[in-house]
């Protein structure tokens, strides 16, 4: 069984792609700050999940979900442009470090 790490997988593109695969029969890790994430989002694939939270942004954290997956989607991203002009640190924390 392939085994997938969705990053921003809380997020409306990523919470889609994670129904899929466990749909598929996948096995399915989710990393996700929320904080533009919703548990929500997961609600009806939580129980055939694993779900990890924290900041992929930080390398001891993003060694440790990405053990052990045979893939990685990487959905994790600011997704408002207002937001990103706004705090380009972050934005850049997002967008480039966590990648």
């Amino acid at each position: 069984m392939t085994r997938y790490l969705v990053t921003g997988g809380a997020g409306f593109i990523g919470s889609s792609i994670v129904e899929e695969l466990v749909k598929r029969g996948h096995t399915v890790r989710v990393a996700d700050n929320f904080a533009t994430g919703r548990r929500e989002n997961l609600k009806a694939v939580m129980d055939k999940i694993e779900l990890v939270e924290g900041d992929l942004a930080e390398l001891d954290f993003a060694r440790h979900v990405a053990r052990d997956v045979d893939y990685v989607l990487h959905q994790a991203a600011i997704p408002s442009v207002p937001r990103s002009v706004a705090d380009p640190i972050l934005n850049n924390r997002s967008g480039v470090v966590a990648t």
